[in-house]
């Protein structure tokens, strides 16, 4: 590679590209590269969803436990009672600050909590398994 093709080199955000100028060192120890999993992708926003759903189901339950109804919630997060509507029936893809603002408006707390997962992962229901929590 000559001195103007490095020049040229960039990453997607249009910034200098970081990787290093000299290819490793004979004998040098390089990472193994990751393995591909097919259908992985999938599989992780499948089951990501189906945990966003159970979270706002149990989020729904917490406001009409409290007798709260969708337009108290929304004046209490800032948005309007629609954007609350959507998001309790599934339609809104929300954001973690979101389901946030919305379960401290019904007094409520989301406890988030690093897991492992993957083929032989053992899976303990632990009290903070990002459920609701008061």
């Amino acid at each position: 590679m000559d001195g103007e093709d490095r020049q040229a080199r960039h990453d997607l955000r249009g910034q200098p590209d970081a990787r290093p100028e000299d290819p490793a060192e004979p004998g040098e120890d390089l990472p193994e590269p990751l393995p591909l999993l097919p259908g992985f992708r999938e599989i992780a926003l499948r089951r990501m969803a189906a945990q966003r759903r159970r979270l706002v189901t149990e989020l729904t339950a917490e406001r009409q436990a409290a007798r709260l109804s969708q337009t108290e919630v929304a004046a209490r997060m800032g948005t309007s009672q629609s954007a609350v509507a959507r998001l309790e029936s599934g339609e809104a893809d929300a954001r973690a600050s979101t389901l946030e603002r919305y379960a401290a408006a019904v007094g409520r707390q989301i406890a988030w909590e690093l897991g492992s997962s993957g083929p032989g992962a053992r899976r303990e229901e632990a009290p903070g398994d990002g459920r609701a929590s008061s």
